[in-house]
């Protein structure tokens, strides 16, 4: 079931900021890369693989530079 929700969340998130709409929807994309990412740490965690929570590790690092990158833009776009 968290694999499912996992693998499920990320194409999502995956569309979403491929997409590339605009910055609302680009930063709501990395939003749920961010649930994902803790989705697959879990599961990692629980299935003792390693590799699996390291690479969510750095990818979670990832996915908060990019909200943190495209937040303004997305401000503004609000605002506009």
């Amino acid at each position: 079931m968290l694999r499912t929700f996992a693998a499920v969340t990320t194409v999502l998130a995956a569309s979403l900021v491929a997409s590339n709409l605009n910055a609302r929807i680009t930063v709501a994309g990395f939003m749920i890369f961010i649930i994902a990412s803790i989705a697959w740490m879990m599961d990692g965690w629980l299935e003792t693989k390693a590799s699996l929570v390291i690479q969510n590790v750095f990818l979670l690092v990832i996915n908060v530079i990019g909200v943190w990158r495209w937040f303004p833009k997305a401000e503004k776009e609000a605002k506009s």
